[in-house]
């Protein structure tokens, strides 16, 4: 008894272990990200600048000091448009799950209505259906005998129902046509929603190549930057100034593909409410 339960505990223990990892994946998992290169603007790294640019002096003192103010500058619009793309893309995101699921429910009560209907019709006329079928074959089976008097009563019954068959089968014909035909424009809309939907992609494509160039600046600007605290460690002032020059070039392609990131995202956002425009439309 006890090895069993020492067994379970094991096993409840190894499975524990493999819940809390998954957990752990989860949270840590990257999100696709569209961040700044890291230039940390510390107060020592300013200091060890200004160092630098008062040895320097003259027009080159005040050119090194304006080009890190500068290139400070832009990283803070670099953030903030970091802000604005992320804002948006998280937004479409939960504005798409929720127009997918209105194409779900399009017109869900109107069919369950209708099939309700269909049903219920079915239901109700299905037993006069069965009795003209059953007379019908009574009939036939009285011919067959030759009982002339009680075949001749059979028929008569069954003639005398044929004006209500006639309506029973067109009533159910008709709340059958009117499923199928609801059917088929809820599936009819679904495709034209998921057409426009569609168009997310070729969009998605375009982020994606603008991340990427971003990612691609982003290291040359870190191996800059790189070069720029080194710069400043050999009182290089020259050098300083050229790679800060290197690098706010860099920023401010960065920043370019950055705003055509977001303007990527506000396209998405006009697709989706072509698509929520479309579900709401009759």
């Amino acid at each position: 008894m006890d090895s069993r339960k020492d067994g379970m505990r094991g096993r409840f223990t190894v499975l524990l272990a493999g819940m809390l990892l998954l957990l752990l994946q989860c949270l840590v998992a990257p999100a696709p990200s569209v961040k700044a290169a890291a230039l940390e603007f510390t107060d020592s790294l300013k200091a060890s600048l200004e160092k630098t640019a008062e040895a320097a002096g003259g027009t080159t003192k005040t050119r090194l000091l304006k080009q890190y103010n500068d290139l400070a500058a832009l990283d803070k619009q670099l953030k903030a448009q970091d802000a604005k793309i992320n804002s948006q893309r998280l937004s479409n995101e939960a504005r798409l799950v929720e127009v997918r699921k209105q194409i779900s429910n399009l017109d869900a009560d109107k069919i369950r209505k209708l099939d309700s209907q269909a049903k219920t019709a079915r239901s109700k006329l299905q037993p006069l259906l069965n009795l003209h079928s059953t007379l019908n074959k009574q009939a036939s089976a009285v011919k067959s005998r030759k009982d002339k008097s009680l075949y001749k009563s059979l028929k008569q019954q069954a003639d005398a129902m044929k004006p209500a068959i006639e309506l029973a089968r067109l009533h159910i014909r008709n709340r059958e046509a009117e499923l199928k035909a609801a059917k088929s424009e809820k599936t009819r809309r679904t495709k034209e929603i998921r057409t426009v939907l569609s168009q997310i992609d070729a969009v998605k494509v375009k982020i994606k190549a603008e991340r990427s160039a971003v990612s691609s600046k982003n290291k040359s600007m870190a191996t800059e930057w790189k070069n720029f605290k080194t710069a400043l460690k050999n009182k290089d002032a020259g050098r300083a100034s050229d790679t800060l020059n290197r690098a706010t070039k860099l920023s401010n392609q960065v920043l370019t593909h950055k705003q055509n990131m977001y303007k990527l995202e506000t396209q998405i956002s006009e697709i989706i409410a072509k698509a929520a425009a479309k579900i709401n439309s009759k």
